[in-house]
């Protein structure tokens, strides 16, 4: 929204101080704090199993990028087998590295001292600087990257990967080939262990706290993901490469649980929508993003994960001069400041 007026943000520091500091009673605001911790605590949540999804979706399209590199590779030297497979490396870890950079932000103490910014500022959450980071380092076009939703992939590989897949169906002859198929498969089926991990732990973490209902159908989306059908690989007598069958499972379990995370995300957003329903500062009910007559009542969510409006945001930057902190890490400084405000103008 645009930056208030100076007459606006007087009007708005009088109010708040009223509400915040001379109406509200200790009571009154521990009940509000307490609501505004839980509705926190599920807004990491959320980011949480963003960025598990977002890697996993991420793993899929590299390790399609890459067999679709090899597939073209077998008219050039030995060599382009091997710089396939040290840029799919690369572009891998850095993708784990963000997934790694969010969560461990999201884990560690909060320092409160630090000024806090907006969701969309938060670089290693932006999808699209994510993509563009690991195609420059595969060696294609961000748009060559653009993989399927989460939720598309419920179904598995499609015809077009189960075409990519199909070169690793004979043990390449020539040794730099069969090296760098196998080191491909190698260090996928690594990853895809790891998210799987990562989803586990999630769900053992966090499922004595959520809704009976939610958790039971998260506990059984994850059996499904653990079960023989999913695990096991069909024995054909080695009449094709053991890598191919491998690496069909490996992709087939990704794009299962880049569905379950879809899955469980959508469901953790609407509950933390249903937490927090109005603004812990200025006490109104959050409007739609872009909602007729909404304002600026849209809710803005912190670094810290806390939830203000955007309006109220606004204003304690133009109070603040742009020098923020999160009034709600910070509370008793935020209502010193907005009481001083308040006699300052």
């Amino acid at each position: 929204m645009t930056e208030p007026s100076r007459e606006a943000t007087q009007q708005w520091v009088k109010r708040v101080h009223e509400l915040q500091c001379k109406n509200m009673t200790p009571e009154q605001r521990e009940v509000l704090r307490v609501r505004i911790e839980a509705s926190r605590e599920m807004t990491t949540r959320v980011k949480k199993l963003k960025a598990v999804k977002s890697h996993a979706v991420r793993s899929h399209a590299l390790a399609q990028e890459a067999l679709n590199q090899m597939s073209s590779a077998s008219v050039a030297t030995p060599v382009a087998f091997q710089e396939v497979s040290s840029r799919w490396k690369s572009a891998q870890q850095a993708s784990e590295a963000r997934q790694s950079r969010v969560l461990h932000r999201l884990t560690a103490p909060r320092r409160e001292e630090e000024s806090v910014r907006a969701e969309a500022e938060e670089s290693d959450e932006n999808e699209d600087e994510a993509v563009a980071e690991v195609a420059q380092l595969v060696g294609a076009a961000p748009e060559a990257l653009s993989a399927p939703s989460a939720a598309a992939l419920a179904g598995g590989a499609d015809a077009s990967v189960e075409a990519l897949l199909a070169q690793l169906r004979v043990e390449p002859k020539a040794e730099e080939e069969c090296a760098a198929k196998f080191m491909l498969y190698e260090g996928y089926a690594q990853e895809v262990e790891k998210i799987r991990k990562a989803l586990f732990d999630f769900f053992e973490e966090n499922s004595p706290t959520l809704p009976p209902a939610v958790a039971q159908e998260m506990g059984r989306q994850l059996r499904k993901v653990d079960s023989h059908e999913a695990m096991g690989v069909p024995d054909d007598d080695g009449r094709t490469w053991f890598v191919y069958h491998m690496m069909r499972q490996a992709e087939r379990n990704n794009c299962a649980m880049a569905s379950v995370l879809e899955g469980f995300q959508k469901k953790l957003e609407h509950l933390a929508k249903n937490d927090q329903t109005e603004c812990p500062i200025c006490l109104e009910a959050f409007a739609e993003e872009g909602a007729a007559g909404g304002g600026g009542r849209a809710a803005e969510t912190l670094s810290c994960c806390h939830k203000l409006c955007q309006e109220c945001w606004a204003h304690w930057k133009q109070v603040r001069q742009g020098h923020v902190f999160c009034p709600l890490c910070r509370h008793e400084e935020f209502l010193s400041a907005v009481s001083s405000a308040a006699m300052d103008f």
